[in-house]
């Protein structure tokens, strides 16, 4: 029998053997570009829909959008991790229905079982961080709530966490134990 070399792209990443050749073939998860109505007030204290809002101007004590009530509690920027691009702001915030995860401009390398967690610690980049903390199922993510949008959209927080206690969020591969992004939330 022949030997053979394989030389192939496989989920971005190139694979090289020979005679006995196995691999759990994957393919990055695709991204949907996203714009929702379930916002908090941003920075300037305007609602992301266009609607002005009655906010502050971020010098303190939260920001409320006029129309839908939401108020920021925390406010952090994504930064790349482990070789990966993660960009945008993730707000703590709380409207009528709920406390909720607010990505705005967001923006991440994909990647299989990606998902969000919100942690106690600030900078979440290790198994133990996000052990620590609490998934965030994304609405519309792909595979169960997977961290696969970009854009500006909200994770609604699992009944009896109210995130008072969070300073970080992850975004985190299930699959390898490594991080995507991270961002530190501080009040506002």
């Amino acid at each position: 029998m022949k030997r053979r070399t394989l030389l192939g792209a496989v989920g971005g990443v190139a694979v090289l053997g020979g005679g006995y050749l196995g691999w759990e073939l994957f393919a990055p998860e695709r991204t949907t570009a996203v714009d929702e109505d379930r916002v908090a007030g941003g920075t300037d204290g305007a609602s992301m829909d266009g609607d002005s809002g009655s906010g502050d101007d971020g010098d303190g004590g939260g920001s409320s959008a006029g129309g839908d009530g939401a108020t920021v509690l925390k406010r952090g920027e994504f930064t790349g991790k482990d070789g990966h691009e993660c960009s945008g702001t993730v707000e703590l915030a709380e409207d009528a229905q709920g406390r909720f995860l607010q990505f705005r401009d967001f923006e991440m390398t994909p990647g299989p079982d990606v998902f969000c967690y919100l942690t106690p610690d600030a900078d979440p980049e290790t198994k133990a961080h996000v052990a620590g903390g609490t998934r965030v199922r994304i609405d519309g993510g792909a595979d169960g709530g997977e961290l696969t949008k970009t854009g500006t959209f909200a994770g609604s927080l699992p009944a009896g966490v109210d995130g008072d206690d969070a300073d970080g969020v992850a975004a985190w591969c299930d699959d390898f134990s490594v991080p995507f992004g991270a961002a530190t939330l501080a009040s506002v």
